[in-house]
């Protein structure tokens, strides 16, 4: 079992921004690329918006990417790509400017950094809830990061049975413990996970003389934190979260969304079947020989629950939709099952595409 933490990360590539402009501006659906050219591609992009950037710092927000699974080792989208290219919005405007998160792009970005970072916003959490604040000085930061790293594997350590991962894993617990971060190796490990947090509206951020200082504030606007723990206390509860596709309730308790339950009604209503066709539409027009139940389903969970009026819709629920919809037209929805038999893509015709399309899809903010 992999532990929930991405670990090969830079302190001045820690913006949730970077993803969206990686997959949207710098990488193919189809086509590979080298790193260093996907580097170099995205060093331009950030130029461009008036910030220093160089493509050193570039190969590191490619690994990020890779890290959070939206590009392939060959640099292609992923299915979690596909969802970034539906839902990320890229401008032209100065870089302040672009780092800014409407609500779907923070429940975007939860939804990535839950499932692949996941183990170290909790140990990141509870460390703010219990101290108020991180930061101060380096030597701050080397310690948060090889305590944060330790306590993680360790999590992992007690629910993992494989052998190797257990060795691998008791491994890393000793050489952590014996050798501890120097320089600016903690910010480099602990910057990504705070700054998301941040940028998620769940932590706050000041400037101190020398380095970063992230505060949490009990009576302020930061209280979705403590949602955050609530809901997900420990690594085995995130571990059976993201195994049950439970993020997207998670996800409305932490914004304090008050969202209204779905039901088949409710999801016809709200023209969920044109959704489905517009998003086929677009993943389908990149050239890709399928397209992922999972980036459809994902993406329209994220464009209902931050509509007006608010629906939670489980992954369930809208897959029990598309079977109404393929029910119908059994002719023009086809499913592909991956090798355990479940439905895991989805073909559909130009036909029921217009068809779907054609309905009434109502405006949700």
């Amino acid at each position: 079992m992999k532990p929930r933490v991405l670990f090969r990360t830079h302190y001045q590539v820690d913006e949730p921004t970077y993803i969206g402009l990686l997959v949207k501006r710098c990488t193919s659906p189809v086509q590979s690329a080298y790193r260093e050219v996907v580097a170099e591609r995205l060093a331009v992009e950030i130029r461009a918006r008036g910030k220093p950037f160089n493509v050193a710092a570039g190969g590191y927000a490619v690994d990020l990417a890779r890290g959070l699974e939206v590009l392939t080792d060959q640099h292609v989208w992923s299915d979690r790509g596909h969802v970034v290219g539906l839902l990320a919005g890229v401008g032209e405007d100065d870089w302040e400017q672009e780092l800014a998160l409407t609500l779907p792009e923070k429940l975007l970005h939860f939804w990535l950094f839950l499932e692949a970072d996941g183990a170290a916003l909790l140990f990141l959490a509870r460390r703010l809830v219990d101290s108020g604040r991180l930061g101060d000085s380096e030597s701050s930061w080397n310690t948060v990061a090889r305590e944060m790293f330790v306590s993680i594997f360790s999590d992992y350590l007690a629910i993992t049975s494989t052998t190797t991962e257990r060795v691998k894993l008791r491994t890393d617990i000793d050489r952590l413990k014996t050798k501890a971060y120097e320089g600016k190796s903690g910010a480099h490990k602990a910057f990504v996970h705070l700054q998301t947090l941040h940028r998620l509206g769940l932590v706050n951020r000041s400037s101190a003389a020398t380095t970063r200082v992230y505060e949490w504030d009990v009576d302020g606007t930061t209280t979705g934190l403590m949602a955050l723990l609530s809901a997900v206390p420990d690594v085995p509860t995130l571990e059976t979260v993201i195994k049950n596709r439970s993020w997207v309730r998670v996800a409305a308790q932490v914004f304090g969304i008050l969202e209204d339950q779905s039901t088949t009604d409710k999801l016809e209503e709200e023209g969920v079947g044109s959704l489905f066709a517009n998003y086929y539409k677009r993943v389908s027009e990149t050239s890709v020989p399928l397209v992922s139940l999972s980036t459809l389903m994902t993406a329209a969970q994220i464009h209902l629950l931050s509509g007006e009026p608010p629906i939670l819709a489980s992954y369930e629920d809208l897959l029990d939709m598309m079977e109404i919809l393929r029910t119908a037209a059994p002719k023009d929805i086809r499913f592909h099952v991956d090798r355990r038999g479940q439905p895991a893509f989805v073909k559909l015709s130009n036909s029921i595409c217009e068809a779907l399309a054609g309905r009434d899809l109502r405006s949700r903010g």
